[in-house]
């Protein structure tokens, strides 16, 4: 079929629509198909009225084909019967669909027919008309880092296509999705589009997504999960969430007595003992309270390297030297924090991207641009 003739259309279940993550994921596959001339278009479930299944079978028997519900599915069905190609897009919910996508899979029940036959190995019930999709592409993203939290909804997808004139076409299944909508993550999440964006000219052009671009897409956006759930982790701290005990890194004790050499404030920003000289100076008292606290910087490529902040009593100093009890510890290279210091870095995407490391109280290092006026 030419790419100009083929009609996708994709039926999305986030209840978010187009303000999800896995619409930025749809909107790149889109993009693709219609860059290879195919006409697309998307159905947004959550602005839709779609009745419960109640299993009362009135579409198979006194009116085949038409559910005993009026509501918007009347609409919906007609319009897939003038699709190619079905995406199905939704987010990851309890390792399945969300609920809105399974009443709209469910409402599909007219396009069945009660019989069951054999069809190859399976027994299946056919469709009722021949004009129903039968090639699709799911589309779904995860909070949870791994992909194999996609299993169940996959082993689902492929169920749903298991007949013998019915193909799955590829899966774009997106692990760590909240990713996709950082800002300051749009050039770790690049590749990651770009494939998604070939993907669509792949099934239009090819009929299926290649080989080589499905393993991008089964890669998970996280390189590394453990960081990625203590950003995850902050973020919940940050919403007033009591997080389990094991999490809790504070040191309810407050600080230790400082050991180290006071630092006079800066006159340039040369070295990351710049930097730490200079917190002091655009500290914001107001943003602190009660706050107690150490933050231990250890330098790579600078000498000497070790360098700590103190927090308490709304006052705060810095000082050369280790300090015995931090509450977090910042490990980095001098450039790395310098670039940061100065704007020229995303202190989040140098983190994700493993540029530099920390021990200690994740929600303190998300909270490090409200405590300073800027990280110098």
């Amino acid at each position: 079929m030419k790419g100009l003739l083929m009609n996708l259309l994709a039926i999305n279940g986030s209840p978010h629509g187009a303000d999800g993550n896995t619409a930025v994921l749809q909107e790149a596959f889109l993009a693709g198909a219609r860059s290879a001339g195919a006409r697309t278009d998307v159905i947004e479930l959550k602005d839709k009225t779609i009745h419960h299944c109640i299993g009362c079978y009135v579409c198979w028997t006194r009116t085949p084909g038409v559910c005993i519900h009026q509501d918007d599915m009347t609409e919906i069905l007609e319009r897939i019967q003038s699709a190619d190609i079905l995406v199905y897009t939704m987010p990851l919910y309890v390792y399945t669909m969300p609920g809105l996508m399974k009443d709209f899979v469910d409402r599909c029940l007219p396009l069945a027919h009660p019989a069951i036959l054999k069809r190859g190995d399976h027994f299946i019930h056919p469709q009722r008309w021949e004009g129903t999709p039968r090639r699709s592409v799911l589309i779904s993203n995860a909070g949870f880092p791994e992909t194999h939290h996609f299993d169940g909804l996959k082993r689902t997808f492929q169920l749903l296509h298991d007949a013998p004139d019915r193909e799955v076409l590829g899966m774009i299944c997106c692990g760590a999705g909240p990713l996709l909508r950082i800002p300051e993550m749009k050039e770790s999440v690049r590749e990651y589009l770009e494939a998604a964006f070939h993907a669509g000219t792949e099934v239009v052009n090819a009929g299926r997504i290649q080989p080589e671009t499905q393993a991008i897409l089964d890669r998970s956006l996280a390189s590394d999960p453990a960081v990625y759930a203590n950003l995850v982790n902050a973020y919940w701290r940050s919403q007033g969430v009591d997080m389990p005990s094991e999490e809790k890194r504070r040191d309810k004790s407050g600080p230790a007595p400082h050991p180290g050499i006071p630092l006079a404030a800066p006159t340039e920003l040369k070295t990351v003992r710049d930097v730490v000289a200079g917190m002091p100076q655009s500290f914001r008292a107001e943003a602190a309270a009660s706050l107690s606290v150490v933050i231990q910087f250890e330098v790579s490529n600078e000498t000497p390297g070790l360098y700590f902040t103190v927090i308490e009593n709304g006052c705060c100093a810095s000082f050369e030297g280790e300090h015995p009890h931090p509450n977090l510890v910042i490990r980095t290279p001098r450039d790395v924090w310098l670039g940061i210091a100065r704007g020229e870095l995303s202190g989040a995407t140098a983190y994700m991207t493993k540029q530099y490391t920390i021990a200690g109280d994740m929600e303190l290092l998300m909270n490090l641009p409200s405590l300073f006026s800027s990280t110098s």
